[in-house]
């Protein structure tokens, strides 16, 4: 997490504001304080943000295909494949499984058991028991059973 204040002195002419509204839309915001200093007629805010050194500043929207290697991409790619999977067994959205952020996090961290997908952030015990052994062994390129409803035949039609 990294921090950044910004004051915006009453009666500015919008520039302090301006630059602050550029900062909260392009940076996820963790928690945002603010107070009034009145010794010095101006509002106070310090904002804690996540670092996420490859989210796009434009729009939000993230090409995985240029921010992973070609190999990433493609094992990105396959867990991407077993999530769909998952989200329509379960009948829920693909994001309610993992988010393209987690899945891009997975594959450069490369966790080996379940106890450090759960270090990625997002990723708690519930989803990690849910969908952790499929998504590591999915990860280190075996087949393994991806759930109840689902046969080894219809894991290796996704890979």
């Amino acid at each position: 997490m990294q921090y950044k204040s910004f004051k915006i002195p009453c009666g500015e002419n919008g520039r302090a504001e301006q630059n602050l509204n550029a900062f909260l839309s392009s940076h996820r915001i963790i928690s945002a304080q603010k107070e009034f200093c009145q010794a010095e007629c101006s509002w106070c805010f310090l904002l804690e943000y996540a670092d996420d050194s490859f989210a796009a500043k434009n729009g939000g929207k993230v090409d995985y295909m240029k921010i992973l290697s070609q190999e990433e991409f493609s094992v990105f790619s396959k867990l991407r494949e077993l999530r769909k999977k998952f989200a329509a067994e379960e009948k829920i959205p693909v994001y309610a499984v993992f988010t393209d952020e987690q899945l891009s996090q997975i594959v450069k961290a490369k966790p080996a058991d379940i106890q450090q997908m759960q270090k990625i952030s997002g990723i708690g015990s519930s989803k990690a028991q849910k969908y952790g052994a499929a998504f590591l062994a999915a990860l280190n390129g075996r087949i393994a059973d991806c759930g109840e409803n689902s046969t080894a035949q219809d894991e290796a039609d996704i890979f």
